[in-house]
């Protein structure tokens, strides 16, 4: 298939009082369904199809977002296989009252491409172009070899 430029996605919250925890902080189950469901957007505005998760690498909670506060999640693919490719999605928390971003995480997820009948479908080459991208690209590698020893292992 033909390689194609990076799909991107963003998408902006603000915490309200359902989505906090005991604390007055988002919950984290809270985040990571709007972390997956960014990802999946980026995902399938590349892959041209229905995409499910199959992995979450990993998702640091950094910094807590309070209640009231801003949340932009943007997301970006990284590395595609034959049927599967994976997604950085950087979330950013800012105050009402003022400017001022702050990355509150980073996760990685990945999704298979599924055709209408359920069956893995092919997804474009991501072709990265930049330098930022090959780095990205050649960590995402990194991080594949290790999602599959962990597979292989039983994990």
């Amino acid at each position: 298939m033909e390689g194609s430029k990076r799909a991107c996605a963003e998408t902006t919250h603000i915490v309200m009082s359902e989505d906090i925890n005991q604390l007055g902080n988002l919950h984290g189950g809270t985040l990571m369904q709007w972390v997956d469901i960014v990802g999946a957007v980026a995902a399938t505005r590349h892959a041209h199809t229905i995409v499910t998760t199959a992995a979450l690498d990993s998702m640091d909670f950094k910094h807590p977002v309070p209640l009231g506060a801003i949340v932009t999640l943007q997301a970006v693919v990284t590395w595609t296989g034959r049927t599967s490719l994976e997604v950085r999605v950087d979330v950013y928390s800012e105050k009402a009252r003022s400017e001022k971003k702050t990355r509150t995480n980073t996760a990685y997820l990945v999704f298979v491409a599924l055709g209408y009948d359920g069956n893995p479908q092919e997804v474009p080459e991501f072709l990265p172009e930049t330098s930022e991208e090959k780095l990205e690209y050649e960590r995402a590698l990194q991080r594949r070899e290790e999602r599959l020893r962990r597979k292989n292992a039983g994990f």
